[in-house]
């Protein structure tokens, strides 16, 4: 009996195995993909109608869904409008109440959000200190009396140094002036400083962002900038450039939460020349 043709039956079934398999994922991805555009179309206008819903139930049944692909689902729904409200690094109240409406709506527990919640948690910080809400820590350096501290963080100060005309670039970033209203948000290019060969790092230490001040307490030396002589603040991708008053010069921080601290410095600099503004005209008068 000749056998010879069993073989390649056995290796072409087994390629059309795979040949439909293919196709059988590339179908649920597709119905996933519609699934998920649908849901989001419905959640756009904050009401799931019955309509909307038996839409996305007929979607379900016919891409035979399990319960695992419909929570990526409404995870990737999340994240995407997540990723959206951080994009500036400025949660509005409206942000925050369409992601509180889409987890409820999607389903989604704290469990489900777990990955995401530090991040949450981040922006709604940002979001307090915008309103003036800044946090209290523990200073590792004596305070004066009154004093609070806001803020400490892991820091390597640097100077830019001059190069011939030509081999300085600038490096984009996103301006803050002290004394204005405008509220942080760090939209705009931001790139490194790390990269630039005229940045020069000269000492490493922690900066501390104080009621009253900015210090840089390091292993060589202390900077004490108070925030009645802050003007300027200049958001980059990995540190923030602080330019005093009557001072030629920048000094440049890096570390590796720069927007918090630039919030935080920026917030706590407007409410110091808040406090001491009626000081002065008590003064003068």
């Amino acid at each position: 009996m000749d056998s010879s043709w069993i073989i390649p039956l056995l290796v072409a079934s087994f390629f059309a195995l795979l040949l439909l398999r293919a196709f059988g994922l590339r179908r649920r991805r597709r119905i996933r993909a519609e699934y998920q555009r649908l849901l989001k179309q419905a959640l756009d206008d904050g009401v799931l109608t019955g309509e909307e819903i038996e839409q996305l139930n007929a979607v379900r049944a016919r891409g035979d869904l399990q319960p695992n692909e419909i929570r990526v689902a409404a995870l990737a729904i999340y994240r995407g409008t997540l990723r959206d409200a951080a994009e500036d690094a400025r949660l509005t109240p409206e942000e925050d109440a369409v992601l509180t409406r889409l987890q409820e709506q999607l389903g989604l527990s704290e469990r489900d959000l777990r990955g995401d919640l530090a991040q949450l948690s981040r922006l709604r910080l940002l979001a307090r200190i915008a309103e003036g809400n800044v946090p209290e820590v523990h200073s590792p350096v004596p305070l004066v009396p009154d004093e609070r501290c806001h803020w400490v963080v892991q820091s390597t100060i640097a100077d830019r140094i001059p190069l011939p005309e030509g081999r300085r670039s600038p490096i984009p970033g996103v301006p803050f002036q002290v004394m204005s209203a405008e509220p942080f948000a760090a939209a705009g290019q931001r790139a490194a400083l790390r990269p630039a060969s005229d940045i020069l790092p000269s000492d490493v230490g922690v900066l501390i962002i104080t009621s009253r001040r900015t210090i840089f307490h390091g292993a060589r030396r202390t900077i004490n900038v108070p925030h009645a002589r802050a003007e300027h603040l200049k958001l980059y991708a990995d540190g923030v450039r602080l330019e005093e008053i009557g001072r030629t010069g920048s000094r440049y921080f890096l570390m590796d939460d720069p927007e918090l601290a630039c919030a935080i410095l920026l917030q706590a600099a407007r409410i110091r020349r808040t406090e001491i503004r009626p000081a002065r005209a008590h003064r003068t008068a």
